[in-house]
């Protein structure tokens, strides 16, 4: 399934989406006997803020002569993009640490431990090439042919970046206290998978460019502490005595879990004999975010410190992500337009558009929607709806 198709699906989706919300809209306006009321901002706080962010870049990009002025040379470029990579690598793993900070309601971690499990993810992602360099002098290696190259990125890819994001939330565990209720699992494993993250989206950055910040902010980190947060979920389990199998069944079920996901993810982006069908990486994505919504919402609600008076202000934690993720999609249209010119840059912003709009909105949506119950363990559910989140009207 081609990737623009998916794209088009998908994107036709919030199309409908937006005009049933549009619709609702009109018809509450009519009910209203004081017309006034409809318009005042908290109705549309959401869509006026997304408009401010999206607008103010295209109107100064193309109404001013700041592209002109502030034109970044192709040297100034080679010379300084590694720095740019890193600033921006560092930009969106910091988005991503709040988010989850953030969710952490009920007991709030030191800022230390999440800053130590930080900085072991970055130092052992530092040291990846080893375990590469191993398995190829193996043989082991990624290939043509389909079958071949799906191994290869499971039981490579997937099991060697798995491993060593697992590293530091084990040490933790391990040597710590820090991890005394059911959410640390999850925020731990995401901290160690932003780790990663900084270090491979910085590669990535300074040898593609900036303009694919929105594939590493929006898909791979999210996919990384997806992935990274399965396999604490599986010990949270153990932990908290959830499951009747045996320990190292669960964790081994759950570790598989990930390296699968991890592989599959990858494989339908790398292998080219199956590149054609790339969509199904987006559609695979879709589904682990529902999953990691479920993980999330599952550990505070059984945590042990649960306390019914502290609540997750869903209206809050949808502004932050789309004031954050808002900000660094136009960040990259607006590094397009510096480096070449505003034509580029619009025709960039519209094919991001198609590419990522209902990334953004499916992200939006399904990562504010946070249902506490005590006690409650939802199992996860495999139906089709999940590529539809429900929006509030």
């Amino acid at each position: 399934m081609h990737n623009y198709i998916v794209y088009i699906v998908l994107d036709l989706i919030g199309l409908v989406l937006i005009i049933k919300w549009a619709i609702f809209q009109v018809k509450e306006y009519k009910l209203l006997k004081n017309k006034l009321d409809f318009f005042r901002f908290r109705r549309f706080k959401f869509f006026v803020i997304a408009m401010v962010i999206l607008l103010v870049p295209l109107i100064v990009i193309n109404l001013t002569s700041i592209e002109e002025i502030n034109h970044l040379a192709s040297t100034e470029i080679e010379a300084n993009n590694y720095i740019y990579a890193i600033l921006v690598s560092f930009l969106i793993s910091s988005i991503w640490l709040i988010y989850i900070v953030r969710l952490d309601i009920f007991d709030k971690e030191k800022k230390r431990y999440i800053l130590l499990v930080l900085i072991l993810s970055v130092l052992l992602t530092l040291f990846t090439e080893y375990p590469y360099a191993f398995i190829h002098r193996l043989g082991f290696t990624d290939s043509l042919n389909p079958f071949d190259s799906f191994i290869y990125n499971v039981f490579g890819i997937g099991l060697i970046e798995e491993t060593i994001k697992l590293i530091p939330l084990l040490i933790i565990l391990k040597f710590t206290k820090a991890i005394d209720e059911p959410y640390d699992f999850i925020l731990y494993a995401s901290a160690s998978a932003l780790g990663f993250a900084f270090v491979e989206n910085s590669m990535y950055l300074n040898l593609y460019g900036l303009d694919i910040i929105n594939a590493r902010a929006l898909y791979a980190t999210v996919a990384h502490m997806t992935f990274s947060s399965m396999i604490a979920y599986g010990l949270f389990l153990i932990k908290f005595k959830h499951s009747s199998y045996h320990p190292i069944l669960v964790f081994a079920v759950f570790f598989f879990f990930a390296i699968f996901s991890h592989g599959f993810y990858d494989f339908w982006l790398i292998n080219k004999f199956v590149s054609d069908y790339s969509g199904l990486t987006t559609l695979f994505f879709l589904a682990t975010i529902h999953i990691w919504f479920s993980i999330k919402n599952n550990t505070m609600n059984t945590s042990n410190y649960y306390d019914e008076t502290k609540k997750i202000n869903n209206d809050r934690l949808k502004i932050y992500l789309i004031i954050s993720l808002l900000s660094i999609f136009m960040l990259s249209y607006i590094y397009v337009a510096l480096e070449s010119n505003s034509e580029k840059a619009n025709l960039f912003f519209m094919r991001s558009v198609l590419v990522y709009g209902y990334i953004i909105f499916y992200l939006i949506v399904t990562l504010t929607k946070y249902d506490l119950v005590k006690g409650l363990l939802k199992p996860f559910k495999w139906d089709l709806r999940f590529f539809i989140p429900k929006i509030r009207k």
